[in-house]
């Protein structure tokens, strides 16, 4: 038990510190009133580009909803999205080449269509893993037959999940931007080609300071060797659209904590005010003292 003498002096102490732990305490308040709910309960926060090297302006700033260097999150992205069905490849020999520290390939089939669609990830501290798909290809016996941008429109995204206490206005689809290569191989002794690829990646980019980590997101399937490749370039629009939403979520516009409850219920309103009170009784803690023990002496 703390004797009459020990309750004390521990209160003479917190009179002499109570301004400075009080302001302390109202600094932290206000900042934490003046953030939005995902500052305070941050996810790991990674930006969606289109170029390894440089930021481009169009990147899309996102939180992973899974960690892509960790294999056994990759090992349990889902094998079933919508009606695609997915199966592994073994990455072991690719994976060392590279330098890679994780790495998932798997290939999606569809009941509709004949051929699968090819899915891989790959994350790595070393930017020498990520052969640039402009090297990778015409390095593997492909020539480059058209290269440029794409956008992939994620529909109704009601996987993005609302803000505490907002009510912000829900948009219906998100805009992803990404590369678009379509590569194509042909005989050796002959210009007939023997067989096209249509390839569609971006690269996921941790924050400055925090990593240097780097993903690299990649869905390729085969294509016509002659004549247009658009079905098979919409089709994997589409199935990039669907794999999105299991790895990320986009950030969302967010009232502070501040204006969220000033605006909100009753009890929000007072915990606004409790919130606010709590380091004032503090600061003022000396001259109430002062007050209450004026009143017992009389």
């Amino acid at each position: 038990m703390v004797s009459g003498k020990e309750s004390e002096t521990i209160g003479d102490f917190f009179a002499d510190y109570a301004k400075i732990i009080g302001l302390l305490m109202l600094a932290f308040v206000i900042i934490m009133l003046f953030s939005t709910p995902s500052t305070i309960l941050a996810k790991r926060v990674t930006m969606i580009g289109t170029e390894l090297s440089y930021a481009t302006g169009n990147e899309l700033p996102v939180r992973t909803k899974m960690d892509l260097g960790n294999t056994q999150h990759l090992q349990a992205f889902p094998k079933q999205i919508g009606e695609w069905s997915g199966y592994d490849y073994d990455t072991t020999g690719l994976q060392e080449q590279l330098g890679a520290d994780v790495m998932l390939m798997r290939a999606y089939s569809h009941p509709k269509l004949y051929q699968p669609i090819f899915l891989l990830v790959m994350q790595s501290y070393n930017r020498t893993s990520f052969h640039p798909p402009i090297v990778c290809y015409p390095a593997l016996g492909f020539t480059i037959e058209d290269e440029g941008h794409e956008i992939v429109t994620v529909q109704n995204a009601s996987w993005v999940e609302d803000p505490w206490f907002s009510a912000v206005e829900r948009h219906n689809e998100t805009v992803l931007p990404v590369k678009k290569l379509v590569v194509v191989k042909q005989a050796a002794d002959t210009s007939r080609v023997t067989e096209r690829r249509v390839v569609l990646y971006f690269y996921v980019k941790e924050p400055p300071l925090s990593s240097d980590a780097i993903s690299m997101v990649r869905v390729e399937a085969l294509a016509p060797t002659d004549g247009s490749y658009d079905g098979i370039l919409n089709i994997s629009r589409e199935f990039m659209s669907e794999t999105i939403p299991c790895m990320f979520e986009v950030q969302r516009p967010e009232q502070v904590l501040f204006f969220s409850l000033a605006s909100g219920s009753r009890l929000n309103k007072l915990m606004l005010i409790l919130l606010f009170l709590a380091p004032l009784l503090v600061i003022f803690y000396p001259e109430l003292r002062a007050v209450r023990g004026r009143m017992s002496r009389t």
